[in-house]
């Protein structure tokens, strides 16, 4: 039977002192799986759940059937940021790790970090238009389709190898899983300007950077005319929004890379 629940249903979920005090307790208990103790204070920010309105998509369902996550969660990374225990439920659908691995294609500074299978193209192209470095980051793709952990040693490895230098991320999800500087927000500094005008989609993985973002965005040219927090790109995209992600031109939408001057 399939669970849909309305939306007048998920605003009533609240974070309450109750919840709060449960969620603090779950480390001492060495609970692997706090979505199991949740109510779903996650769900509506999950872009899965809000396009079906069936529980079975949203992170209480994918929590408790993994493959079914692996599948069909978008792996956003929202629900992660909504939950009190930072559970990092898209890297738990798979037992195979992400190993990742770096490989300097290009020396020079600023260096343009692509994710293989993701963004080399738009990062090659950069690459030879600014004179600049070009690095690939193998594997990393996996978290965000696959739900694959990263494996330790070799992100500490590429982080470590990264570190100290004048490094840009092409997509969000190298600037998310790395910590690297997104490159959108260093266009000015790049002498790169945007010419669009309309609405521009903040990326799922980096929500808390979005006042950084737009403030580049517009000092790069871009005429703004509206903000799209809730789409999801794996989800259900909207047409006519302006997306950061590389991905989206993949997809024949708008990225803000088929943008630049």
């Amino acid at each position: 039977m399939i669970a849909l629940v309305s939306l007048t249903v998920l605003k009533a979920v609240k974070l309450t002192p109750k919840l709060v005090a449960r969620f603090a307790l779950l480390p001492l208990r060495k609970v692997r799986n706090p979505c199991l103790y949740c109510p779903g204070i996650c769900l509506a920010s999950c872009p899965t759940f809000l396009d079906s309105g069936n529980m079975m998509l949203s992170p209480l369902g994918y929590s408790r059937h993994l493959e079914l996550g692996k599948e069909k969660c978008a792996k956003c990374w929202r629900c992660v940021q909504e939950c009190p225990a930072r559970h990092q439920l898209p890297e738990t659908y798979s037992r195979e790790k992400a190993r990742l691995e770096l490989r300097v294609l290009r020396e020079g500074s600023p260096l343009l970090v692509a994710v293989e299978g993701l963004d080399e193209s738009y990062a090659s192209s950069l690459s030879s238009r600014l004179g600049a470095g070009l690095a690939v980051v193998k594997a990393l793709d996996q978290r965000y389709t696959e739900g694959r952990p990263l494996e330790g040693s070799s992100a500490r490895a590429v982080v470590k190898a990264l570190s100290g230098r004048e490094a840009y991320s092409v997509s969000p999800e190298a600037a998310h899983a790395l910590g690297l500087r997104f490159l959108p927000t260093a266009f000015t500094t790049l002498g790169l300007k945007v010419k669009y005008e309309g609405v521009v989609h903040i990326p799922c993985l980096l929500r808390s950077a979005e006042p950084e973002i737009l403030n580049a965005l517009r000092a790069a040219g871009a005429m703004i005319t509206g903000v799209d927090r809730d789409s999801c790109l794996k989800a259900k995209p909207r047409l006519d929004a302006l997306y950061l992600c590389p991905r989206a031109g993949k997809l024949g939408l708008k990225s803000v890379y088929d943008f630049l001057q």
